[in-house]
């Protein structure tokens, strides 16, 4: 088993609440195709990374998640943000060190989970990488299905508003590019949805 494998199978019983089941997978996805045009990233520090995220957020009760999104209707609680970043930056590295994984990217790739939501700037290109692929899920199909509930706006309204977050939101110019597609073909989901 390849060790990315291995990071995928440790990490995945943290997903199972706030929907990372669904989000982490295809965010890993995404961040796939972010370093198919962005070659200068490193795979080894952006896959783990995305794979691991938002692992912290089994360690925070479920009832208080949704209040570490900013722009949560109940209000956004940044403590609770700073809180599923921290314990997921002391999870990766436990499960980082079952792997095996090298010490130095094993650093690298905790300082990116804590802070991939509450640090506004990247630290570096495989940072924003990740920081991108993270938010673009919110444009895909399922991310509009899901986080807009989580604003308190109907699918239509989230999906017009992420489209005034594209230059704003993306670090990278492939990122961008992906959101748009991605939206335009979430906007046509939804409204074969309504029709």
């Amino acid at each position: 088993m390849a060790v990315i494998d291995e990071v995928y199978a440790l990490a995945a019983p943290y997903w199972q609440t706030r929907s990372n089941e669904i989000h982490v997978p295809e965010a890993y996805d995404l961040a796939k195709r972010l370093l198919a045009e962005i070659p200068e990233a490193d795979p080894a520090i952006v896959l783990p990374a995305i794979l691991l995220h938002d692992v912290g957020y089994a360690r925070v009760p479920e009832e208080d998640q949704l209040k570490g999104l900013a722009g949560a209707p109940s209000g956004w609680e940044p403590d609770i943000t700073r809180r599923h970043e921290v314990e997921g930056a002391r999870l990766a590295g436990e499960i980082l060190a079952e792997v095996g994984y090298d010490a130095e990217r094993t650093r690298r790739i905790q300082a990116i989970v804590d802070g991939h939501d509450s640090r506004p700037e990247a630290l570096d290109l495989d940072d924003a990488v990740v920081k991108d692929a993270d938010k673009l899920w919110r444009f895909t199909e399922n991310g509009v299905r899901i986080a807009h509930a989580w604003v308190g706006r109907t699918p239509e309204e989230f999906v017009d508003f992420l489209e005034t977050r594209i230059e704003g939101w993306f670090f990278t110019d492939a990122a961008k590019a992906l959101a748009r597609t991605t939206l335009t073909a979430s906007r046509a989901a939804i409204a074969r949805d309504r029709a």
